[in-house]
């Protein structure tokens, strides 16, 4: 198998359209994880340092569809997310982990320092790309984060806040800058600006309805979270849910995700998904309290050298 444009850097607007259509074509194997539509989404606008034309690639076949693209994560990490018809072939995998492994020494060079080892992190039912990771010199290591979905079909209890306390969505640019504050509390050190919030409430894929927040009597922000919904696969995210440290114990997370469940589920949505960090036992129990379960495991695999 050949391309025409083999690691082209991403260009705007028509390549996340197609970079969407091919995450949603691609959700066809549960023992497969590719990006959501809503993981694109806020990779690519919740900051304004992350720039995609670096830090992105994208292959393509003769005809101009495109056959996977890479996610580099400076200093040294790359997300390879590959065709279901080619990935475990091992052609597709190397074009991105070479390309990968170049930007991770010019990080180094920038920063004048050691190159740490490539890595990447796949998700650990696939046995076929991590094969394919074995066989092109990497090593598994650690689990790295956790995979949860909760099925929408269950009941959904309505939010249980103390008093004087409210779940609504965003409802506009006075409320922007606070909804900012709390993400970078949460967050810090966080590299989200207001700018590129607006920025990101523009795009095809963001519901203003499903930017959450659990409001407390004196307008502050406590808990919040953002759905974004696959509508073919009918399927939802969170990314990202956080409560400040001053609000925590009350059962705002809980409420707030409540909420967010209820309103995908409205929208169509049978499952939900979320990630979270390996050993993160406080965010794995407010996940679990509102119904989430874990299916797998995304684990490090590291090639050194």
């Amino acid at each position: 198998m050949s391309t025409t444009v083999a690691g082209a850097p991403f260009a705007g607007e028509s390549d996340e359209r197609q970079l969407r259509d091919f995450l949603v074509a691609a959700a066809v194997d549960p023992a497969v994880r590719y990006y959501h539509v809503g993981d694109l989404i806020w990779g690519l606008y919740q900051n304004t340092t992350f720039d995609p034309t670096v830090n992105m690639r994208l292959w393509r076949d003769e005809g101009g569809e495109l056959l996977g693209f890479a996610w580099f994560h400076e200093p040294a990490a790359v997300d390879l997310q590959v065709d279901p018809r080619f990935r475990g072939q091992g052609w597709l995998e190397a074009e991105m982990l070479a390309w990968a492994d170049e930007r991770r020494l010019a990080c180094a060079s920038a920063a004048v320092g050691n190159a740490p080892p490539l890595e990447t992190v796949p998700f650990e039912p696939d046995e076929a790309i991590a094969e394919t990771l074995r066989r092109l010199g990497f090593v598994p290591g650690e689990p790295l984060y956790l995979h949860l979905e909760r099925d929408l079909i269950d009941p959904i209890p309505l939010p249980s806040l103390p008093a004087g306390f409210g779940v609504r969505h965003v409802s506009g640019e006075t409320e922007f800058a606070e909804r900012v504050a709390i993400h970078r509390e949460v967050w810090h050190p966080s590299k989200v600006t207001l700018d590129a919030y607006r920025r990101m409430r523009t795009k095809v894929g963001y519901d203003p309805e499903l930017d959450l927040v659990a409001w407390a009597p004196d307008g502050t922000a406590a808990s919040y979270c953002i759905c974004w919904l696959d509508p073919v696969n009918r399927t939802g995210l969170f990314e990202p849910v956080g409560t400040r440290e001053a609000f925590r114990g009350r059962g705002l997370g809980k409420a707030v995700m409540r909420e967010g469940l209820r309103r995908l589920r409205d929208r169509g949505a049978r499952t939900a998904i979320v990630g979270v960090a390996f050993g993160n036992e406080a965010a794995i129990a407010l996940y679990a309290s509102v119904g989430f379960r874990t299916i797998g495991a995304f684990r490090s695999y590291v090639r050194r050298g």
